[in-house]
């Protein structure tokens, strides 16, 4: 009798183990993870470097002109923007 309770909190136990250990991700899988996120952040730096450097190579009245264009912009989607 007793050897069949101690049997099956062992295995209740070994069961429960087992699930908890299945939900955490490998090692090599962590580092992945880390290096994609790495490259995402690098990529992302990436393109906003060269969007600001396109953007310095625009003539004084393109600057102006993309401006007033950004401004234009976020009035006219303040006054779409839904409640």
């Amino acid at each position: 009798m007793k050897s069949k309770k101690a049997l099956v909190v062992l295995f209740l136990f070994s069961l429960l183990l087992a699930v908890s250990c299945a939900d955490r991700p490998t090692k090599a899988m962590r580092k992945a993870e880390r290096r994609m996120e790495q490259q995402a952040n690098q990529a992302r730096k990436d393109y906003d470097k060269a969007k600001s450097d396109h953007y310095k190579r625009q003539a004084p009245k393109t600057r102006k002109m993309i401006r007033e264009d950004r401004r234009r912009a976020r009035r006219l989607n303040r006054s779409l923007r839904r409640y």
